[in-house]
């Protein structure tokens, strides 16, 4: 990120006065989200342990097995201790604090920390308390700097080219699988650099299970398309969501993705500097509950993007987090009826000084597919 060191260096006097006020002598990080928006390392953990250590003050410390030591060189680091397979890492990192004059009364950590891991720490720090590190961090995590509002901003318009060069004309899809439309979406994505792709590719009424894992359910004339996608690029996220509807649209359909589409509109409206997250969710279910789908809006509007696609706060009732500058979150309304349709739109939000924009380019109105 940015190619320096010192651009997280500044998150670390931010954590550590946070540390400080919460009297927390050391955070541990292991292989998470947490360990990328702290250090920019962003190999994914296996079983031999690796942490970074932050103590409330002297050097950064971190640990590792032998088999990462290139990967981890540019981590923010003061002072790095190898191990190698068949030695203790947790013997190694008493050692390594006790030498560095690090005193362990109360220690944060990683809330994605394997418990196999956590058990060993505290294994080593028998009279230390052991909590969860996420509220040092996340309060820095809402706001996005430039850096990060630039890789989601890229993110998104390379989603938004990967959906185009996978639905093609539409016409090729009919008499495929969900499986299929999933595999060259990944594909696409990957081409464009985006990583991790994922996606609920939902065919015909299997986009009334809001989370619905794609599978062998074919594409065919007289059906919809749901497809909610995304995945990382340069460690922040895209998330989108399109529907499609091969041949005429059944009028029901019709009817339930315009409620759905005037909804998204509403609440970006809504989502104003100043403005509630609730605000937001409120606003939009209001005009679906209006129209009479209320009982078919099953899951909350929007939730916090960054380097997690899904992260905090959320767009739900009873968060009172104000809307500000940096913010970036989904909206995505839905409505779901059980055995017959599906609808759901999403667009990625950003605050700024200068409003509340959509990062994406991508028509929201319903894409039919004649056939």
């Amino acid at each position: 990120m940015e190619g320096t060191k010192d651009y997280f260096f500044n998150r670390i006097t931010k954590v550590r006065k946070k540390m400080e006020e919460e009297e927390q002598d050391v955070l541990f990080l292991t292989p998470s989200s947490y360990m990328k928006y702290m250090t920019g390392y962003s190999i994914r953990g296996d079983e031999r342990f690796l942490a970074w250590i932050l103590p409330k003050e002297g050097p950064v410390l971190a640990v590792g097995n032998e088999l990462y030591r290139e990967q981890m060189a540019d981590m923010p680091v003061d002072a790095f201790h190898f191990w190698k397979d068949g030695e203790d890492p947790f013997d190694l990192t008493a050692r390594m604090l006790k030498e560095n004059g690090v005193t362990i009364n109360q220690a944060a950590i990683d809330p994605n920390m394997p418990a196999g891991f956590s058990l060993k720490l505290q294994g080593v720090f028998p009279q230390s308390r052991m909590t969860d590190g996420a509220g040092l961090i996340d309060p820095l995590r809402i706001y996005k700097d430039k850096t990060e509002q630039e890789r989601m901003e890229v993110a998104c318009q390379k989603a938004d080219e990967a959906l185009r060069q996978t639905i093609g004309d539409g016409r090729e899809w009919l008499g495929h699988t969900e499986e299929e439309f999933l595999a060259k979406l990944v594909y696409e994505m990957t081409k464009l650099g985006i990583q991790n792709g994922a996606a609920c590719v939902c065919a015909g009424a299997n986009a009334a299970e809001p989370h619905h894992k794609p599978g062998k359910s074919w594409i065919e004339k007289g059906m919809s398309l749901l497809v909610d996608f995304g995945g990382d690029y340069e460690n922040y996220n895209t998330d989108m969501t399109r529907n499609f509807y091969f041949g005429t649209p059944d009028p029901e359909y019709e009817k339930v993705y315009e409620i759905v589409r005037e909804a998204l509109e509403i609440g970006k409206k809504t989502a104003t500097a100043g403005m509630r997250l609730m605000d937001v969710d409120r606003a939009v279910r209001k005009h679906i509950e209006e129209k009479g789908y209320g009982p078919y809006f099953t899951h909350r509007t929007g939730h916090g993007i960054g380097i997690d696609c899904h992260e905090g706060p959320s767009l739900e009732e009873g968060e009172t987090t104000l809307i500000r500058p940096g913010m970036t979150f989904s909206i995505e309304p839905g409505i779901y009826i059980p055995g017959k349709l599906g609808v759901r739109i999403e667009d990625q939000m950003m605050v700024s000084q200068t409003g509340t924009r959509a990062l994406h380019s991508y028509p929201l109105e319903l894409t039919v597919i004649p056939c």
